[in-house]
């Protein structure tokens, strides 16, 4: 009796054993997890809607501005070195394409041309979804803290949640917003505009099945100085991005394919 008991338990034991971990990693090593796979997808889909409202702070007088709600859609064909970028710009519809390194844009009903100016910095980091944590990665002062949230079904998906603890997240995010607001502004005359973040949060879903990106939210706070006046801008953003993994089809209009075949439209 004693032996089949010990036969039995063993049995159990080895089973559960060779069962996948799935629960025993931490929500960094989801993270890290679902980053590898979004890496080695043919195809992928991002839709980032951004909702803003802000107040423009000068001396004693605070300007409630209206809110604002902006969509950007991001297309990314890697087999093809491919992408695309649509959403408007001062309410005019917006596109860029990028093959390989070089670029076209078109915005609202003019004609396609080369991206010059901010549009040039947008160019060269477009296509690139780890742009931020490549130039800015996080160190032992920045490091965010991760924890697993109860897992939910997100469009019919059961998904890991994980979510920055508290304001951990704020040292990364004003070193990311930094070096961004830097970048918009280079080859601009006098001191680029500063920012300071106040607040920053950051929550993602993956799926249980294959660790694909499923969504993610960043709720944020931040104040921006422009140097020169006393006009101060505060912001409360959220951004929503949904992802989707569909295959799709990336057309070039012929004006475009003209520039992006144009030996000197290089992206340094």
């Amino acid at each position: 009796m004693k032996k089949y008991i010990f036969k039995c338990s063993f049995t159990v034991w080895l089973v559960l054993f060779s069962i996948p971990a799935l629960a025993e990693y931490s929500a960094r090593e989801l993270l890290d997890k679902t980053r590898d796979k979004a890496a080695s997808e043919s195809m992928l889909r991002r839709i980032d809607t951004s909702e803003q409202s802000s107040v423009v702070i000068s001396g004693q007088n605070r300007m409630q501005q209206p809110s604002q709600t902006n969509v950007v859609q991001i297309e990314i064909d890697m087999a093809k070195h491919l992408a695309r970028n649509t959403s408007k710009v001062q309410g005019q519809d917006f596109i860029m394409i990028k093959q390989g390194d070089k670029a076209a844009m078109k915005l609202g009903a003019g004609a396609w041309e080369i991206p010059t100016g901010p549009y040039e910095n947008m160019a060269k980091d477009m296509g690139n979804l780890f742009v931020c944590e490549i130039e800015t990665p996080e160190t032992n002062e920045t490091a965010v803290t991760w924890k697993l949230a109860p897992t939910e079904v997100l469009d019919g998906n059961d998904a890991f949640v994980i979510e920055s603890q508290g304001n951990t997240a704020v040292a990364i995010a004003q070193e990311r917003m930094t070096r961004g607001m830097t970048k918009a502004f280079s080859g601009k005359p006098g001191q680029p505009p500063t920012v300071k973040v106040l607040e920053y949060s950051s929550k993602h879903w993956i799926s249980k099945s294959d660790y694909r990106h499923l969504q993610a939210v960043q709720t944020s706070k931040f104040q921006i100085t422009f140097h020169g006046n006393s006009q101060l801008i505060e912001t409360s953003s959220k951004a929503t991005s949904k992802y989707n993994y569909e295959k799709f089809g990336i057309d070039v209009p012929p004006d475009a394919q003209k520039l992006l075949s144009n030996d000197s439209n290089s992206i340094k």
